[in-house]
């Protein structure tokens, strides 16, 4: 949510709307036309302008292939936010109001773990890394070339075979040192969680050997993975994206863990229920917004121009000096903090959090 804290600054009224976005049958683009005219009729009805309508629409109609959702949020003519969502959404939102809806974000966003992903042989590596946001970008693209000559190692007997065998190690040994350079500064430039590596298999332990120890803490090799023309890029692609999604699983479990172990303790880290909730966000005290009551939308907030303003009641915002203030939905409110003050969203099935809401603090 932290990669939103421009947006939630922008000024309102705003569209958010997601939606299901497949295009995985022969009718799916009319099927789209229809389904966004009764999005567009349903905002027009709430109040939204035709620039704001027609900067979505553009947007919408641009097909995404397969099945997925779409998350987008405009305002004054302008698209602020176009996210492709792993699959549609279960309910479809669509919604006018002063403050984005981003609470869904948290629910059907593709992880975005930082990691790297290297295919190796003998003779070199493709190498991808995803950035923080979980996108591919150019610089962080590449691919590595060693020498080529001589890399097979033949049968055969005497010194001059001995000398061939020594001169492939000796090539392999170098190529994966080239590769092992580059792994380590896309490691460190990108700051991964995670080192995905797959390809042939003395190859991966050539350039395991050669990796830091910053690099091998975050290793996993895949295994049957192959640069060999042919190969099957779709079951190797499907094996790295279930792993960054086991590890922000494990993660998400290890706020909860940690929230819960911290609710137990009289001085511990963590609050529940809307009130304390609401005060910690204002305080940019939170490093962790549990939610699990969907229904939280029906519960209001007061907030200032600044996302993080945020109290119970009116008059404490007053209080505090806040000039402008306004009365919104706790679903937006507290969204639109967390990414204000650069908290995790993390969405539980925490059967006992008060009000359905829950901050683990960072102090």
């Amino acid at each position: 949510m932290s990669s939103l804290g421009e947006l939630v600054r922008q000024r309102g009224p705003f569209a958010s709307v997601y939606l299901d976005a497949s295009h995985d049958t022969e009718d799916a683009a009319k099927a789209m036309e229809l389904r966004w005219r009764g999005v567009r009729e349903e905002l027009a009805k709430q109040g939204a302008d035709d620039a704001t309508l027609d900067a979505m629409q553009e947007a919408v109609l641009a097909p995404v292939p397969g099945k997925s959702g779409r998350a987008l949020v405009a305002a004054h003519g302008r698209l602020l936010l176009d996210r492709v969502l792993p699959r549609p959404p279960a309910v479809e939102t669509v919604r006018w109001s002063d403050l984005p809806h981003l609470l869904p974000l948290a629910t059907w966003m593709e992880p975005a773990v930082p990691h790297v992903v290297v295919l190796v042989d003998r003779a070199g590596a493709d190498l991808h890394g995803y950035d923080g946001r979980g996108e591919r970008t150019g610089d962080v693209h590449d691919e590595v070339h060693g020498d080529e000559h001589p890399l097979h190692k033949v049968p055969g007997g005497g010194w001059s075979h001995r000398r061939l065998q020594k001169a492939v190690e000796e090539t392999t040994k170098r190529n994966a040192a080239l590769v092992a350079a580059e792994v380590d500064r896309l490691v460190t430039g990108l700051d991964a969680r995670l080192l995905v590596l797959g390809g042939e298999v003395q190859a991966r332990a050539d350039v395991r050997e050669e990796l830091s120890p910053r690099c091998r803490d975050v290793l996993i090799e895949v295994e049957g993975a192959t640069l060999a023309e042919g190969a099957d890029d779709a079951a190797f692609d499907h094996a790295v994206q279930s792993l960054v999604t086991q590890y922000q699983f494990d993660l998400d479990n290890d706020v909860v863990e940690e929230f819960t172990a911290e609710a137990g303790r009289p001085d511990g880290r963590a609050v529940q229920g809307l009130a304390p909730v609401v005060e910690a966000l204002r305080e940019a005290k939170v490093a962790a917004l549990l939610v699990s009551d969907p229904a939280l939308g029906d519960r209001t907030v007061w907030s200032g121009d600044d996302p993080a303003q945020l109290a119970l009641r009116e008059k404490d915002l007053l209080g505090l000096g806040v000039e402008h203030v306004g009365e919104h939905r706790a679903d937006e409110a507290l969204g639109t903090a967390a990414a204000a003050t650069g908290a995790q969203v993390v969405v539980t099935d925490v059967a006992e959090l008060r009000e359905g809401v829950g901050a683990l603090l960072r102090y």
